[in-house]
C-alpha cells in the first residue's frame, strides 16, 4: 500500500475493531461530530441503523444528544441501536416514521436529522423529520442517477440546512487517532458493533448477510 493510505496507531484495540473504523464507523461517527456538528442537549434521527447508522447514534451520543431516534424496520438493528445510545426506536412498518419522530420531539421535529441508506424517498423522510432551521445530513450512498425532490417553497422557508457527508467530513490523520481514543475511555463501543466473525473461506456468506439486512457488522479474521 501506499504510504498515504496507511495511517499508524499505537493502540491495544482489537484489530477486528480497529477494522471498523476503515471506513463504516468513521463514516458515521464523523457525519454526527463533523458534519453536522450535534450539539449537547440536542435532537437527533436516524434512518437506517445498518453498521453506519449505528455509529451515527453513538456520534450523537458522545456529543451528548438528549434525544436520540433510530429508525429501521429490522427489530434486530433497532435492539442494537438501542443499546448503542438510541432514547427510542422507530419501527417504520407501524406507521408514517416522520409522524413518530414527530411525536417523540413535541411535534417539533429533530434538531438533526440523518439518512443512512441511501434511497431518494428516504432523504425526503429525513428532511420531513428535521424541525425548522434543522440540520439534514444524507450520509447514505445512493445509485448512481438517481435524484430526489423536495418541495420548493418548503426548503426555503424551512430554513433547514442540507448536507451531504462524504466519509463524515473525516480528516483521516487527525480522526482516527481521535476516535481511538474515544474506544480506549469507553465512550465508543466498537465490539459490540461486530455482530458475527467469518474466516476468509465464509467471506461470500458475510456478503450475503449484508445484502440481507442481518445483524450489524461481520468482519473477515
Amino acid at each position: 500500500m501506499h504510504e498515504a493510505s496507511v495511517v499508524p496507531v499505537e493502540t491495544d484495540l482489537a484489530d477486528e475493531q480497529l477494522a471498523l473504523l476503515g471506513c463504516g464507523v468513521t463514516t458515521g461517527l464523523g457525519a454526527a461530530l463533523n458534519t453536522a456538528g450535534v450539539v449537547p442537549g440536542s435532537s437527533v434521527a436516524v434512518i437506517g441503523c445498518g453498521g453506519v447508522g449505528q455509529s451515527v447514534v453513538q456520534g450523537a451520543r458522545i456529543a451528548g444528544a438528549a434525544v436520540i431516534i433510530a429508525v429501521d424496520p429490522v427489530p434486530e438493528r433497532r435492539a442494537a441501536a438501542a443499546r448503542a445510545g438510541a432514547t427510542h426506536t422507530v419501527d417504520p412498518g407501524e406507521g408514517d416514521p416522520v409522524e413518530q419522530v414527530r411525536s417523540l420531539t413535541r411535534g417539533d421535529g429533530a434538531d438533526y436529522s440523518f439518512e443512512v441508506v441511501g434511497r431518494p424517498e428516504l432523504m425526503v423522510q429525513a428532511f420531513d423529520m428535521a424541525r425548522v432551521q434543522g440540520t439534514v445530513t444524507l450520509v447514505g450512498m445512493p445509485p448512481v442517477g438517481e435524484t430526489f425532490a423536495l418541495p420548493a417553497v418548503r426548503a426555503v422557508f424551512s430554513g433547514k440546512r442540507l448536507a451531504g457527508s462524504v466519509v463524515g467530513g473525516a480528516q483521516i490523520l487527525r480522526d482516527f487517532p481521535r476516535f481511538i481514543r474515544l474506544a480506549e475511555a469507553g465512550r465508543l463501543d466498537l465490539g459490540s458493533m461486530v455482530s458475527e466473525r467469518v474466516a476468509l473461506d465464509r467471506i461470500n456468506d458475510g456478503i450475503a448477510k449484508v445484502r440481507r439486512a442481518e445483524g450489524v457488522r461481520t468482519v473477515v479474521v
